[in-house]
């Protein structure tokens, strides 16, 4: 009987030992910084009556080793037909990775993931400042800390 219950010691301070020196750790997922641009982009500034295009080239980005990749960026409008699109050219053809349209999507977008293309090329920004409604008042569209990470 003695036999067991040191039997029975033993085997609980072992597999607590054990247990201890083997924690269980969650997998952390890495990203990969594939290109920063940090502070302001592009400021847009007019009326109503004013439809503003300004295209920003932003360089050429290899995403074929990547299964997803994000963007991250902090931008504001106040027109509320107003777009912010990343996109690259295929066959004379735009692709948007990014497609971002009015004040909702703009103002409360701060980290869009997508499934990478598996694409190396030059990647694009085009901003499009323009408001439906006439208030005499200036519209802004401002974009800044873009941040495209592959993991």
């Amino acid at each position: 009987m003695k036999f067991i219950i040191i039997l029975m010691i033993f085997i609980s301070i072992y597999c607590l030992n054990g247990c201890s020196n083997n924690p269980v750790t969650n997998p952390v997922m890495q990203s990969t910084t594939l290109f920063q641009k940090p502070g302001l982009i592009d400021s847009l500034i007019g009326t109503c009556s004013t439809y503003l295009v300004h295209t920003i080239p932003l360089d050429s980005v290899d995403l074929r080793n990547y299964g997803n990749i994000s963007f991250s960026l902090d931008a504001m409008t106040d027109g509320d037909l107003s777009g912010l699109s990343i996109y690259y050219i295929s066959s004379d053809t735009s692709v948007y990775l990014v497609n971002l349209a009015g004040q909702n999507e703009i103002n409360n977008t701060k980290i869009i993931s997508i499934a990478s293309p598996k694409i190396s090329d030059k990647l694009i920004m085009r901003l499009k400042l323009y408001a439906s409604v006439c208030t005499g008042e200036n519209y802004h569209l401002r974009v800044r800390d873009l941040k495209i990470s592959g993991y």
